[in-house]
């Protein structure tokens, strides 16, 4: 009796070992993804956050398994990005800090700040903040349709 029961406590355990095992493969992810932590992102209002953020969106995009990326605390500055799906599972934004557009509007790259293109299941949380620096398009109002506001990435 003590043969079969060690011998079925064996088996239990191998099949137990191989579920862990697969799925800890095959590029499951997910998790937390601190922006700071794992790409370097600086909280000093002069790095640019863009490369930081795009590498962590691409990871989680990648991961077959629920993600979430952490802006912690602070002020970082962002020139531009553009977060792109489709994601293989969801993702979670969350902005604890505030993150900045650049104040000037000479440093657009592209013609939107950011960008969140084909995503399913994407959640925004935090209690951050995404400056747009207003008060540099307010003194520019009216500008739509204009020639001479030419720099500041407007859309209908």
């Amino acid at each position: 009796m003590a043969i079969q029961f060690n011998f079925v406590s064996s088996m239990l355990i191998l099949v137990l070992l191989s579920i862990s095992s697969v799925e800890g493969q095959g590029g499951g992810g997910g998790g937390v993804i601190d922006v700071v932590a794992k790409f370097g992102a600086k909280a000093d209002e002069k790095t640019d956050l863009s490369k930081p953020l795009l590498d962590a969106w691409k990871e989680a995009c990648a991961s077959t398994s629920p993600s979430k990326i952490v802006i912690p605390k602070g002020i970082y500055f962002l020139s531009t990005d553009t977060l792109d799906g489709p994601c293989k599972a969801p993702i979670e934004l969350q902005v604890q800090g505030t993150v900045k557009v650049p104040a000037d509007s000479g440093a657009f790259k592209k013609p939107k700040w950011i960008s969140f293109n084909r995503i399913e299941n994407f959640k925004l949380s935090g209690g951050g903040v995404f400056d747009g620096q207003g008060t540099t398009a307010y003194k520019m109002e009216g500008c739509k349709g204009h020639d001479y506001c030419g720099s500041l990435p407007i859309e209908e």
